[in-house]
């Protein structure tokens, strides 16, 4: 079998070679190879409105990325803040957390809240804003063969088909689909001509004054250069809800059909955050899981009329990472006046058993 494997992949890197090559001498490759090109945005009016130089290039991206400005959100410690029954308990075991108040930006527990820590696929907040600010909703990407590859968690993309940004966008924040995150880098970086995508993650922390992140891929694989903190995440995800309506949308579902149609085959997607449906007025926001980063998430919830959002990094088991972010948003509804909901291991468990796994 593994003999069949690398037989099949040796034929179809030699067939890539052989399109790129006939592209390049100015022959045009066979209609039946079509799936094996690079991967290409469809739009309308591409070949008359041709791209602005390099030396521009950048420049007309970054342009792009800095048009939603931030609007004033400071996270603020309270003078107070120390160590109390609202910021001790089992999730201490955590490498990093944050409780905020949504609406004043107050900082109600936390824990190394500073920390340069890897954050697996809450990396995938950063690759929807960025991938948003190059390109709109209804814009077509084609799947190489190359993202149909990605692990480990995926939704099973088939090259040569094509979707949506917008579907993607769903698959990334829902089902944190890696090969998705692919299309969506590769799809951009042939939009431009250059690889740019990972730069304009990157231009994106600097504009919003993120200080300890970096972005090395759109997924949140382990890397040395992809990490962020719990405040940088906590600023980084009140911008995305706010400037980002695509996102808000998205990131409450629990569950989204894309139905087959003449672009692609159907896809299930589940969204993976145990606590929607759970804890009362969860709202998202994306969940992680890396070997080096554990268990991770960014999640929030309102509940009469206030809004708290927590993170959590570094958590050992989803069961954990759950469980504690929903204690530490009881925490911080606690400390408005708004009793806590006390959610079990009993109620996660019952919600796992809805997931399917394909």
């Amino acid at each position: 079998m593994k003999i069949i494997n690398f037989k099949v992949f040796l034929i179809s890197l030699i067939a890539q070679f052989t399109v790129s090559f006939l592209l390049q001498i100015g022959l045009k490759a066979p209609s039946t190879l079509d799936f094996l090109r690079l991967p290409r945005l469809v739009q309308e009016g591409s070949l008359t409105n041709p791209l602005p130089a390099k030396d521009d290039l950048w420049q007309v991206i970054k342009t792009k990325i800095e048009q939603k400005k931030p609007q004033p959100f400071q996270l603020k410690k309270e003078s107070s803040l120390i160590p109390t029954i609202y910021a001790s308990g089992d999730y201490d075991q955590v490498a990093s957390y944050l409780v905020v108040n949504l609406d004043s930006g107050v900082v109600l527990a936390e824990k190394n809240m500073s920390q340069k820590l890897p954050i697996a696929s809450l990396t995938k907040v950063m690759t929807a804003v960025a991938a948003l600010d190059l390109a709109s909703p209804d814009e077509l990407f084609s799947v190489s063969y190359n993202a149909s590859l990605i692990e480990p968690t995926k939704i099973g993309v088939v090259p040569g088909q094509k979707m949506k940004l917008e579907e993607l966008l769903q698959a990334l924040l829902l089902t944190s689909a890696n090969d998705a995150a692919e299309v969506i880098k590769e799809g951009i970086d042939q939009k431009y001509q250059e690889p740019i995508f990972i730069q304009a993650m990157n231009q994106k922390a600097k504009f919003l004054g993120l200080l300890n992140s970096s972005f090395a891929n759109p997924q949140g694989f382990d890397n040395p250069q992809n990490f962020s903190s719990a405040e940088d995440l906590t600023i980084l995800t009140y911008y995305a809800l706010r400037n980002y309506p695509e996102i808000a949308q998205i990131t409450p579902q629990g569950y989204q059909l894309l139905p087959a149609d003449n672009n692609h085959k159907r896809f299930d997607l589940y969204n993976w955050n145990g606590l929607i449906g759970v804890y009362p007025g969860a709202r998202g926001v994306k969940i992680g899981n890396t070997e080096m980063a554990g268990k991770t998430t960014v999640v929030t919830a309102e509940r009469e009329g206030k809004r708290i959002l927590a993170v959590v990094l570094g958590a050992p088991g989803v069961m954990e990472r759950d469980l504690w972010a929903a204690q530490l948003l009881d925490s911080g509804f606690a400390k408005l006046g708004i009793s806590p909901a006390q959610i079990t291991p009993s109620q996660l468990q019952v919600k796992y058993l809805t997931w399917r796994y394909w």
